[in-house]
């Protein structure tokens, strides 16, 4: 008997003949080449026709962006002044937020200058980073559609904060790691959870050199760090899409801050990065941060001059620490900072207005601010 009659022989009467399920078969492997050569093409099209096609759109797009934003502050432009400063004025005098973002921000605020007087206590240095930065030197505070405050300290500094705070019963840092974009997550935050607002402290490292070398060696450890995270299956046991944070308190953190401590350290090995501000010829962008793409962090390398020493600003009336040349440093962030950006008015948290409609955060958040700020 051949094989196909043998097994012929286990089929139902009624089941279709093996030939027939082979001829259908062999439609089926045709079908499918074919799709894929349709596939195929479209990719090509793809390729070679809509790409390009979008490429030709967002030029267009953005050619047009600068003549209505030319347009815009020709208009606004007076008599014997300059575009920059025409610019310059429109932005300074923007109204400050209103409603819940204002009453939020103004908790932010209190938050900073509370951790300011926290830092000079305690003789730890810090620096307002990126749009917390900007606004400062912009509006005197925050930014009018931001709602977040973001600073800079070294290593050491977040360390010796997280040491002290333990201590300190007004309030808690908070670290957790963040699936989605490969980072260590620290917070300044009340102690009293009904209060929503925190300051993201971000890691800047002394480096032994300020110079390329030093920017690609945090590059390829950065790069390292995220392939470890990734080749590690026990991680995505807990740590996934659908479990994007883990907090330091979590016994299952323990993993990830090996990987993370290792890689800071493997720098520290090589001589890349130093301990202390005092010893060091610049700061770096710290690989336990949020990347934000190679093309995008030009800013992540500092010449220790630009920082140090410190400065001050005003910021919603109190003067509070901004890295001594503040211009340069928002310009490697910024480029133009009188320029009005792309996410105009799409910064503010909507889970932070939710939860001003709770009555226990409103009135511990109005606890802070008082009840007349509007």
């Amino acid at each position: 008997m051949s094989l196909i009659s043998h097994i012929k022989s286990f089929l139902p009467a009624s089941s279709r003949s093996l030939h027939a399920m082979y001829y259908e078969l062999g439609q089926m492997h045709g079908q499918m080449g074919e799709m894929w050569a349709e596939v195929g093409l479209t990719r090509l099209a793809v390729d070679n026709e809509v790409l390009p096609r979008l490429d030709v759109i967002r030029d267009d797009i953005a050619q047009l962006d600068k003549r209505t934003m030319m347009l815009l502050w020709e208009l606004h432009r007076r008599e014997g002044e300059s575009t920059h400063e025409a610019k310059r004025r429109v932005l300074e005098e923007l109204s400050p937020a209103t409603g819940s973002m204002r009453l939020y921000q103004l908790a932010g605020a209190q938050l900073l200058f509370e951790f300011d007087a926290f830092c000079r206590m305690h003789g730890l240095s810090y620096w307002l980073q990126s749009g917390t930065l900007l606004g400062a030197v912009r509006h005197q505070g925050f930014i009018p559609w931001d709602d977040d405050l973001d600073v800079a300290m070294s290593r050491a500094d977040i360390e010796r904060a997280c040491e002290l705070v333990e201590d300190d019963p007004r309030y808690r840092i908070t670290v957790r790691y963040d699936w989605c974009v490969r980072c260590r997550q620290v917070r300044f935050r009340y102690a009293d959870e009904h209060i929503p607002c925190f300051i993201d402290l971000f890691y800047f490292d002394p480096v032994a050199s300020a110079d390329k070398e030093t920017f690609v060696a945090r590059e390829a450890e950065r790069a390292a760090l995220e392939a470890d995270l990734v080749a590690d299956e026990a991680l995505s046991e807990f740590w996934s899409k659908e479990s994007q944070f883990v907090d330091e308190e979590d016994e299952k953190a323990l993993a990830l801050r090996a990987h993370f401590d290792a890689h800071v350290n493997a720098l520290y090995e090589a001589g890349t990065l130093v301990r202390s501000l005092e010893d060091a010829e610049g700061v770096i962008w710290a690989i336990d941060n949020v990347n934000s793409g190679v093309r995008h962090h030009s800013w992540y390398l500092l010449p220790i001059e630009a920082v140090l020493p410190l400065t001050t600003l005003p910021f919603e009336g109190h003067d509070v620490c901004v890295p001594h040349d503040y211009h340069r440093c928002l310009e490697d962030i910024f480029g133009d900072i009188y320029e009005l950006p792309h996410t105009v008015g799409s910064f503010f948290n909507h889970d932070v207005e939710d939860a001003l409609r709770d009555e226990a955060t409103l009135e511990a958040i109005e606890g802070i601010v008082g009840d007349d700020w509007a």
